[in-house]
């Protein structure tokens, strides 16, 4: 029943959602909402180099694609695997992850939240099973259909618990593909302080933990919106310094901030990035 409902949603064309939101967002009642106010924020703290009138606009922006990759994870829910990665139109550097699937020596695929994370995820097991931590939803009836949905083709879902920690890194070191996404903020004390836009963030050490450890491959990847409003996937190499004992964890943020400053209005903004800051300062409060 889920699956319907989410296939009737799916039928809405891309391009009418797009003018019907575009539409409404100049009545501006969007400003009003916590999505808005927590994206503007991060927005402040993120390019202290753009005035208000730019924030605003790149703020606005991002509120519009928020909506509009909900309607792309409703897509990638409702088709097929081999369906849903039509939806792709470009993809840089598919080479380089082709590549490393071939070698078969396992590769660590680290994406961040921009657009759809469930699209982009079926677009990757289009080419290979992967071993996939997964953040348990909190309704119950979605979280099964969620999990359902990455589970499909043989792929392995584990809670981001102790175990599925452990789950990941075995399957790892037994040269599969594993992907993480490395952006959100760490349960209390799975974390570090790591410099993100030159600013203290809690961040998760996993993903660049297990390449660093392993010595393995990895990329860096995201789902992009390009010319036309078509998607992409952008594919980049992590960098060497992540294999550098005294580099590795703030390699991983400066891969984070790379990918993010491709397109900004297409990462999820809305997100409370900064709330463990390392003041102690809770930026979100008045919102």
């Amino acid at each position: 029943r889920m699956k319907s409902l989410f296939y009737i949603a799916s039928l809405i064309p891309a391009s009418f959602l797009r003018k019907l939101v575009t539409l409404t967002s100049k009545t501006k009642i969007f400003k009003t909402s916590s999505t808005y106010k927590v994206t503007l924020r991060n927005l402040e703290m993120t390019y202290k180099h753009l005035d208000q009138v730019e924030l605003e606009q790149l703020a606005e922006e991002s509120f519009i694609e928020t909506i509009l990759s909900g309607h792309e994870t409703i897509k990638s829910w409702s088709k097929p695997i081999h369906i849903s990665g039509k939806n792709i139109f470009r993809i840089e550097n598919n080479y380089l992850l082709n590549r490393y699937i071939d070698e078969g020596n396992g590769v660590a695929v680290i994406a961040i939240h921009n657009r759809s994370v469930d699209m982009l995820l079926k677009w990757i097991n289009t080419k290979c099973e992967t071993t996939t931590l997964y953040k348990k939803v909190k309704i119950k009836a979605l979280d099964r259909f969620v999990r359902k949905q990455r589970e499909g083709k043989n792929n392995n879902v584990y809670e981001t618990t102790i175990t599925g920690v452990r789950k990941i890194f075995q399957a790892y070191k037994a040269n599969k593909t594993i992907c993480i996404a490395a952006d959100q903020v760490p349960q209390e004390g799975m974390g570090e302080y790591i410099k993100l836009f030159n600013i203290d963030a809690y961040t998760t050490t996993l993903a660049s933990s297990l390449v660093h450890k392993t010595q393995k491959p990895a990329v860096f990847i995201c789902l992009n919106s390009f010319e036309n409003n078509k998607l992409g996937v952008t594919i980049k190499p992590c960098r060497k310094d992540i294999y550098n004992e005294s580099k590795y964890k703030l390699s991983l943020n400066k891969s984070i901030e790379s990918l993010i400053n491709i397109n900004p209005k297409d990462y999820s903004w809305e997100y409370k990035r900064y709330k463990k800051l390392l003041s102690g300062e809770n930026p979100y409060k008045d919102i």
